[in-house]
């Protein structure tokens, strides 16, 4: 028993040793540390190891490089469940915006397999994407070509399979399109109804009742229709058992805002899995050519072509000039929200942030690459409607806990935490800020620091770090154990 006594201590003894002598790879030293999952927020030295954080401490540590983070504050880096740009021309607006996770979840990735083998390796920050029920449709009722080795995508917001229900025939077909993408890594159904409106009531049930079968979350641009359709979306997501994220709640709810709002509160109060997010803006931004601007988008809006924005010149639309670029196709940005909607929606303590960014455009909308620096900016510093713990909180941990069923690796994401990957940004939060507006179009933020992604540096001194790649995909996982 003495000799067993003896080795344990020496065991402890050369551990400790061993954690004294350790030498980081990353020692962050002296930065306000924010976790919003445990509610640190002190000063301390934290050391990033490999692709972790490996010690949060007032002691100090030792590390192969040094940074000093007196003023600044050190946050887990921004989950974006929002994001169409996928490329790593996007990513590196996006990290510069704090983004070290952006996933296509409210569309998705129709040739998820081939674009996730094209990104291994080669990606900026994290990625992933939901399974694609536009495009699987969009075959089904054979207008995309599911050939095609150019667009990643296969679907169109204006061709003629959008305005088509899919028939009840071709529903076990949807189902096995779906079931395939989940089980390369999908994480969850993308379901962007309001860019079908001909979909049946039946067609977006079933797919409720699959994510429900097998438990993974709905993401969806409702219908048009206001309130109305978000009772719709909450009741097939309730009556399914399916957890479902409503995406950007005010640009959909506009005038009901209040009601919706309500309506996501009460659902999350009897114990369902509703969420919702928001983008700092008061314009929306999408394809002209869509059913979105259909016959009546006036009225259901509530705006008129001056309220139009054309992507490619920065112009506003008159009736001649909506016309002809209906015609022609593009992107156009749609000013038809209010502040007060947004400020009412973001002070919700379940309501958290997504960009819902685009592909890169000169001119493209700004939140593609201001979205979460503005946050900081004008939500925390200037109009003091949130504090920054919460602007943390909305970012990060609320993000990565829609997901972290699907995708089982996100419980160790958002978080500042030992053993948690070390996604990490280091920012002054008396200066940062968004730099993209209306008319400047896509311009990188100022004063992301730093910004690593699986511990390795992306930013460092304000400044991209060439030829690093960090980013990894975020691989949905519980489908797998689920047998069709």
């Amino acid at each position: 028993m003495g000799k067993y006594v003896s080795f344990l201590c020496l065991v402890v003894f050369l551990f400790s040793c061993s954690q004294e002598n350790k030498v980081y790879d990353f020692v962050i030293v002296g930065a306000r540390v924010i976790d919003p999952e445990t509610g640190l927020d002190e000063v301390c030295n934290v050391g990033i190891l490999g692709d972790r954080i490996a010690a949060i401490t007032s002691e100090k540590i030792e590390g192969k490089q040094e940074i000093n983070g007196k003023g600044k504050v050190l946050s887990p880096g921004f989950i974006d469940l929002h994001a169409h740009g996928q490329s790593n021309i996007e990513n590196e607006y996006q990290a510069f915006d704090g983004v070290t996770t952006a996933l296509e979840l409210e569309v998705g990735i129709d040739t998820l397999e081939k674009w996730m083998e094209a990104r291994k390796g080669n990606a900026l920050i994290n990625f992933g994407a939901a399974a694609c029920q536009l495009g699987i449709r969009n075959r089904l009722i054979g207008e995309a070509d599911s050939d095609s080795e150019h667009d990643h995508n296969h679907f169109s917001l204006a061709g003629e399979e959008v305005k088509m229900p899919l028939l009840a025939e071709h529903f076990d077909e949807l189902e096995s399109g779906l079931l395939k993408q989940l089980k390369a890594g999908a994480i969850g159904i993308g379901v962007p109804v309001g860019y079908i409106p001909e979909a049946s009531l039946a067609e977006i049930s079933w797919v409720y009742q699959l994510a429900g079968k097998w438990q993974v979350p709905v993401f969806s641009h409702v219908r048009e229709g206001g309130g109305i359709a978000f009772q719709q979306a909450i009741a097939d997501a309730v009556l399914a058992q399916a957890p479902l994220h409503i995406c950007h709640l005010p640009s959909m709810a506009r005038k009901d805002v209040q009601f919706c709002l309500d309506l996501v509160r009460k659902a999350q109060q009897q114990g369902y899995q509703i969420t919702t997010e928001l983008y700092p803006y008061t314009a929306g931004n999408t394809e002209i050519s869509s059913a979105i601007f259909d016959e009546g988008w006036e009225e259901r809006l509530g705006c008129s072509y001056s309220d139009l924005q054309w992507v490619e010149t920065g112009e506003r639309l008159t009736e001649k000039s909506f016309q002809h670029y209906r015609l022609t196709g593009g992107s156009v940005i749609v000013h038809m929200l209010r502040d007060a909607w947004v400020d009412s929606a973001l002070v919700q303590p379940f309501m958290m942030i997504a960009s819902d960014g685009g592909e890169y455009s000169p001119l493209g909308h700004p939140r593609g690459s201001g979205t979460f620096t503005k946050i900081l900016r004008k939500y925390v510093r200037e109009k003091g409607l949130i504090s920054l713990p919460e602007a943390i909180k909305k970012m990060t941990l609320m993000p990565a806990r829609v997901i972290e069923k699907a995708a089982p690796e996100m419980k160790f994401r958002g978080r500042i935490q030992v053993g948690c990957y070390a996604d990490l940004i280091l920012f002054d939060p008396n200066s940062v800020r968004d730099l993209s507006t209306y008319a400047t179009g896509f311009v990188k933020a100022q004063g992301m620091d730093f910004v690593w992604v699986n511990g390795r540096l992306l930013i460092a001194e304000n400044k991209l770090v060439k030829g690093s790649f960090p980013g990894t995909l975020v691989r949905g996982e519980v489908v797998n154990k689920v047998q069709k």
